[in-house]
């Protein structure tokens, strides 16, 4: 079950501005990216302007996130690089809504919001019937439910090397044999991500008990993270997330 760590080690809170979060929060997610390319087994690359890799990403993720507001030519480079070097134009994600890349071929997908939840307090209301993903067989179930929840794709985009990682945990709700809910909690220096939060159609929404897991998955008291938009976005802020910074989704304009 979940690991309840000890709160006397807590880190104390400074005073971040919301441009000093979203860099935080897309740093968080370029290691997300990252821990999923390499247990792929794919190449990549970080600078302090973005991360990147030139191989096939797996599905819903994107070739190149930015990690610097001002680095703009830097990005621009790069993402010339990648579509000479792939041969086609590849999703891209700018973390601070300042590519403008229709004029080089892009769509925008989407926009979305950068969250941020200081003090996280669903932990005093941890689910027991969580658990976190241990071995290849739970995770095969895992992501048959993730994939049915709403994010269909015949190729494998979490393997078992994601277990071994010791900044990257996995979790869900296991009923008979399968898992009906479930989310990814990821660890960066200074803050604690949550993503790839599902739930199966026609059970009860996940938000909440996935929040309470991310809050106590690794050192209790570190701010979550993550970014949402819409409706999910609304639910975050009614959980105590708010909104630090936008970004954008494009991919290739041949794709509409």
């Amino acid at each position: 079950m979940i690991n309840r760590s000890p709160q006397s080690s807590l880190l104390k809170h400074r005073i971040r501005s919301d441009a000093e979060k979203a860099r935080l929060c897309a740093a968080n997610n370029a290691d997300l990216y990252q821990a999923i390319f390499r247990a792929h087994r794919l190449p990549d690359q970080r600078t302090d302007a973005f991360w990147s890799s030139d191989a096939i990403a797996p599905p819903y993720y994107s070739n190149l996130t930015t990690l610097d507001p001002e680095a703009i030519e830097e990005q621009l480079a790069e993402i010339g690089r990648l579509t000479d070097r792939l041969g086609r134009r590849c999703g891209l994600k700018d973390g601070f809504s300042t590519l403008d890349l229709i004029s080089k071929g892009f769509r925008l997908l989407f926009s979305a919001s950068w969250i941020w939840a200081e003090s996280p307090t669903m932990a005093a209301r941890v689910p027991e019937d969580w658990s976190r993903v241990r071995d290849a067989a739970e995770l095969n179930l895992w992501e048959q439910a993730w994939k049915q929840s709403g994010s269909p794709t015949e190729a494998k985009v979490f393997t078992p090397a994601l277990l071994a990682d010791p900044d990257m945990h996995i979790y869900g709700q296991p009923a008979g044999d399968r898992f009906e809910a479930g989310c990814i909690v990821n660890r960066s220096a200074e803050v604690v991500g949550v993503s790839n939060i599902f739930h199966l159609p026609g059970t009860p929404p996940a938000l909440r008990d996935a929040i309470s897991v991310a809050a106590i998955a690794f050192l209790p008291g570190l701010p979550l993270v993550g970014y949402d938009r819409g409706e999910a976005l609304d639910e975050m802020i009614g959980l105590g997330f708010r909104s630090v910074g936008e970004l954008r989704i494009w991919v290739s304009g041949e794709d509409a």
